[in-house]
């Protein structure tokens, strides 16, 4: 998978992109250290609109000099999002 993502962490807009996601958590690979500790907001694009919900970080891990990857678990996410996914395992299963 790879779907673009913007966050906002310490009132500083980023992006990555998403290399993997369930529906309570994903994966963002970003070149960007995150200097926040515990919370950021998500922005990801899904088909028509735009799903913005609130995560938890829940590990950081530095891949090379350039790349960072963050686990984070979603809090609550809208039902449009909660949809992509559900659409998204059902397409893999067949």
């Amino acid at each position: 998978m790879s779907l673009p993502v913007k966050y906002v962490c310490d009132d500083i807009l980023y992006s990555g992109t998403i290399k993997n996601l369930s529906e309570n958590g994903m994966f963002i690979k970003t070149g960007n250290f995150l200097p926040c500790i515990n919370w950021i907001e998500i922005f990801v694009p899904l088909d028509d609109e735009i799903s913005k919900f609130f995560a938890r970080i829940r590990r950081i891990e530095k891949i090379d000099d350039a790349n960072y990857s963050m686990g984070i678990e979603l809090l609550d996410p809208p039902d449009s999002y909660l949809e992509y996914v559900g659409n998204l395992k059902a397409v893999f299963r067949s």
